[in-house]
């Protein structure tokens, strides 16, 4: 993955965390394409105390991923100053 795909990936995790702490209730469905007829079908509304700790840290584990992605995508040191 590209470091400005990461990147763009953690900033719209880091929004969605923020949103699903605040949120009152959540949508849940399918998408559909059968037919030509596209959007969410069997769709249920959950209230935030029956889903919205799951989604966050559903969101959380996704973050700690990234960040693990970053570190092995980042330029590695050896901590030494250079030496001319």
């Amino acid at each position: 993955m590209a470091i400005g795909d990461l990147i763009q990936q953690i900033e719209e995790t880091e929004r969605l965390i923020a949103v699903y702490r605040n949120v009152n209730e959540v949508i849940v469905g399918t998408e559909d394409q059968i037919y030509g007829r596209r959007g969410l079908i069997n769709r249920t509304v959950l209230t935030a105390a029956e889903i919205g700790d799951t989604i966050v840290n559903i969101l959380e584990r996704r973050l700690r991923g990234c960040g693990q992605s970053w570190k092995q995508s980042a330029p590695k040191t050896t901590g030494k100053a250079d030496e001319s």
